[in-house]
């Protein structure tokens, strides 16, 4: 039995989109003199995932030190950000990273109907993890906003509000900042591709019948 070549395409994106899920969508990493590169090569990194920021640190390739496991970096960005009077990495998207599960079962739902569903607003199916590459740089950029505009006088060194950088590279005081998609976003991007051409498809099957 054939499949329409529009199911095939909204199946690859219900795996791209599960496995994004498990996958770093963004990295931001800073790099100082007093961050030298033996000890960080990467500089001070985390990636961003849905349900969560973890270390992006990794085991030092240096035969004078033996480690079992990476630098916790997200400590370390997180006492950089406090000198400056920046909130802990935990207080940014709290409610997003909660709902993240429950939302992916949703848009995997939702798919699931769009494959069977012959209405006239059937492609409303596929609309929200279409939109959803761009609604993570929408909320990233948001909170990112929040972050360097919410900053505590308490601080030990004194900085005027800032809009971190979304993408490339910028400058923090003494600190060079890269922030970038990681291989998550990518899954993204050609998820909510396929589901664009499988909207056009299945609109054009339908106007056939």
């Amino acid at each position: 039995m054939r499949i329409a070549p529009f199911r095939l395409l909204t199946m690859a994106a219900m795996i791209l989109l599960v496995a994004a899920y498990f996958s770093p969508i963004w990295w931001v990493s800073l790099k100082a003199p007093n961050y030298p590169p033996e000890t960080f090569p990467d500089g001070v990194r985390i990636h961003f995932h849905f349900d969560s920021v973890q270390n992006g640190c990794s085991i030092r390739a240096n035969k004078e030190v033996d480690e079992d496991e990476a630098l916790d970096c997200v400590h370390e960005m997180n006492t950089i950000n406090h000198f400056i009077g920046m909130h802990p990495i935990a207080d940014g998207a709290k409610v997003e990273q909660a709902i993240a599960p429950w939302l992916f079962v949703a848009m995997e739902l939702m798919l699931a109907a769009f494959l069977v569903v012959r209405g006239r607003y059937f492609w409303g199916l596929a609309l929200v993890p279409i939109c959803l590459p761009l609604g993570f740089v929408i909320d990233y950029s948001g909170w990112l906003w929040w972050f360097g505009h919410t900053l505590s006088s308490m601080g030990a060194f004194t900085v005027k509000p800032f809009m971190p950088t979304v993408f490339g590279e910028g400058k923090v005081a003494q600190f060079s900042t890269y922030s970038y998609p990681h291989y998550g976003f990518l899954m993204l991007v050609v998820e909510s591709l396929l589901l664009m051409l499988a909207v056009l498809l299945r609109r054009k099957q339908l106007r056939g019948e």
